[in-house]
């Protein structure tokens, strides 16, 4: 091929790279406008199950009740049958009890009914908004990554969506972590850090929302299991550095602290990449992994302790947080 016509080559690609970019982020806004939407109505559908179906067990359990005082009753009339003074009133206070029982019954079990296929709906309709933005998302950040950064609400979304299935946001993380696992040894130690701390903060989150729920399954068991010995073995591998949360004994507000951890992620991802582009720009080489960039800018206001986690013990000799998510009822 001639310098030339490979240069007319590589515009083609260009053209037609730009092309399907511009392509790619239209469907990925339309996916996330289907996102948004999908996780709203199954939010909605789960509210009006957690409103429904206390009061329909209830209905249901009262009319039980009622049932069994109306059998009661009327084996006492067929006692005292001679004393009554009309047959006729009493038989029809029988059947119309009988027929508000059984109506108060068949209410509760079609409002519940109808509350269990809304939410299954909902939720089916979402999983499919999920799978198909995470792939448009996916391939638009592998044309241009820069345009990622107009679905960062989305993408946190992406954390609270999955609340909506039992244990979606206990398999989200396995597939984070599995997924993040043979690049983690490239990341400078603050990344490394935050990154840690937001998967481990995400975990103690679940494992505190679901400690006495009794619908948690032997596989999410497991998997609980092994995604805390995969971050455990992360955490000594890599010693990025104190980490509080791995110790047992420390709790906190889970949500206000995989925020925090957040944010010291993308500064430390921001720093990394301030420090790349200037080294670039010097000819010089790529920042070493295995040290922080010494970049301008602002920097993760995070303390590393001489003794990260190791041999099972934390800094301050607290024990290690346990990998059990209870299924004990309260």
């Amino acid at each position: 091929m001639t310098p030339s016509l490979e240069r007319l080559a590589e515009l083609v690609r260009q053209a037609e790279a730009k092309t399907r970019a511009k392509k790619i982020e239209a469907e990925t806004q339309h996916a996330a406008d289907h996102f948004r939407a999908a996780e709203l109505r199954s939010r909605q559908a789960l509210e009006r199950m957690r409103a429904v179906r206390p009061a329909s067990l209830r209905a249901v359990e009262q009319a039980d009740t009622d049932e069994h005082l109306l059998k009661d009753l009327v084996r006492k009339l067929a006692q005292y049958k001679s004393s009554l003074a009309s047959d006729a009133d009493a038989e029809e206070l029988i059947a119309t009890s009988q027929a508000e029982i059984e109506r108060t019954r068949q209410e509760a079990k079609a409002n519940l009914e109808k509350a269990g296929r809304e939410l299954e709906e909902a939720r089916r309709e979402l999983r499919t908004a999920l799978d198909q933005y995470r792939q448009l998302r996916r391939e638009l950040e592998r044309l241009q990554p820069g345009l990622v950064e107009q679905f960062a609400a989305e993408d946190r979304l992406l954390w609270d969506a999955e609340s909506h299935f039992p244990g979606g946001q206990l398999q989200l993380l396995g597939h984070e972590v599995d997924a993040g696992l043979n690049a983690f040894a490239n990341l400078v130690k603050l990344e490394q850090y935050a990154r840690l701390k937001v998967w481990i903060g995400r975990f103690r989150h679940f494992q505190a929302a679901h400690e006495r729920d009794a619908e948690i399954t032997e596989e999410l068991q497991a998997l609980g299991h092994r995604i805390f010995h995969q971050l455990k073995w992360l955490s000594r591998q890599y010693e990025p550095g104190y980490i509080e949360a791995f110790r047992q004994d420390y709790s906190t507000d889970w949500a206000a602290y995989v925020a925090e951890a957040q944010e010291q992620l993308v500064q430390a991802m921001e720093t990394q990449r301030r420090a790349r582009e200037r080294s670039l720009a010097n000819g010089g080489e790529r920042p070493s992994p295995s040290e922080p960039p010494h970049a301008d800018g602002p920097v993760p206001n995070v303390a590393f302790p001489s003794s990260p986690l190791g041999n099972g013990e934390n800094g301050d000799g607290g024990r290690e947080a346990s990998a059990e998510v209870s299924t004990d009822p309260a």
